[in-house]
């Protein structure tokens, strides 16, 4: 693996965290608080001084964003101490092999993780995990600042106090399978030389869409919290831009312009609509379009064709309004004008047609 990733073979895991550290550029060691903060060991001593040959890893890191992405491939067992407080973020760790334990403070049992349980971690002094011979895991460092800050803005701007995942999650349903699918995929485009994510506004946007998947799927200390925000009416912002676009279905609309109609960012107005609606303002637009295209249809006094009909409402391309009007209402056009009114002359068929 090495595409963005820098990569290290320790021999000795006792000096794992000393060269991570030495490899970090200046800019980003000052976000560390304490080099020495991270203690890295064998699991077992004795077996170390007995076979040290069995006891390589391989450390593979890279930046995203505001993030951290790492995979480690131990050969021995391997043990991890949080000893003092260290930079405040959170590790989303998903095993490839083997399996681990975590063990935090205050808690009496440590919880288990293997390839079908990810893991989630804090920084905390104390926090402490094993990691079986033969382990592979990757991990996705995420700063706490990300998430509160996505956080009151899924909350509508309501500060927060504490804030913690449950340690454990189901990799193999959803939504831990879509986390798992995406973290899986950034891995993979990081491998490779060639890739979106040396853009900057690719990198915010995955990062942004990942901060979201995590809050709204992952379980933590204010999910319930979220759960009742989403069943409550919309806001007025989501209200406002769809009595702009209802007003005026037949403009060539952007984003930006209905964003502006509802008085409010293009981002804030994505995520109002994510939330509350399910969808982007993008396809709620094209369903507005499409359910004024179906009235303008069933006016009795039309006399227009439905090519122009779907024209004027922002379809320029009569087959795929058809696909997308049968979707919708289980129908084609033309089928449901007839149905409707019964055959009517100079309104062509626009469905599809079929070999």
């Amino acid at each position: 693996m090495h595409g963005r990733f820098t990569v290290l073979e320790v021999r000795d895991p006792h000096i794992i965290g000393q060269a991570v550290w030495n490899s970090l550029p200046a800019s980003e060691k000052a976000s560390i608080i304490d080099p020495e903060a991270m203690e890295w060991g064998p699991l077992d001593r004795h077996r170390f001084r007995a076979e040290p040959e069995r006891y390589r890893t391989e450390y593979a890191y890279a930046k995203v964003g505001g993030m951290y992405a790492a995979r480690v491939s131990d050969g021995g067992a391997t043990h991890f101490r949080i000893r003092s407080p260290v930079m405040d973020a959170v590790w989303i760790i998903l095993f490839q092999r083997g399996t681990g334990r975590l063990g935090r403070p205050g808690s009496q049992e440590p919880v288990i993780a293997d390839t079908a349980t990810g893991l989630i971690r804090n920084n905390e002094p104390g926090t402490w995990s094993d990691h079986t011979d033969g382990s592979c895991r990757t991990g996705l460092c995420v700063p706490a600042k990300l998430l509160y800050r996505r956080l009151e803005a899924l909350l509508d701007g309501e500060k927060i106090g504490s804030f913690a995942f449950r340690p454990t999650f189901d990799a193999t349903r959803c939504p831990g399978t879509t986390v798992r699918r995406l973290i899986d995929w950034l891995f993979a485009e990081l491998a490779e030389g060639d890739t979106l994510l040396a853009n900057e506004t690719a990198i915010r946007s995955f990062q942004e869409h990942l901060l979201v998947y995590l809050l709204l799927g992952l379980p933590h200390s204010h999910s319930e919290r979220l759960s009742q925000q989403q069943t409550v009416a919309a806001p007025a912002n989501v209200k406002r831009a769809e009595e702009f676009m209802r007003s005026n279905a037949c403009e060539p609309l952007t984003i930006e312009v209905i964003a502006s109609a509802a008085g409010c960012s293009v981002r804030a107005l994505q995520l109002a609509f994510h939330r509350f609606r399910g969808a982007t303002p993008t396809a709620a637009l094209q369903r507005i379009r499409l359910e004024a295209a179906r009235e303008e249809m069933f006016r009795a006094e039309r006399t227009q064709s439905l090519v122009r009909i779907a024209a004027e409402h922002g379809f320029s391309n009569p087959s795929r309004f058809a696909q997308l009007f049968r979707r919708t209402y289980g129908a084609y056009p033309s089928e449901a004008l007839n149905t409707r009114h019964g055959p009517h002359i100079g309104a062509p068929d626009i469905s599809p047609q079929v070999a």
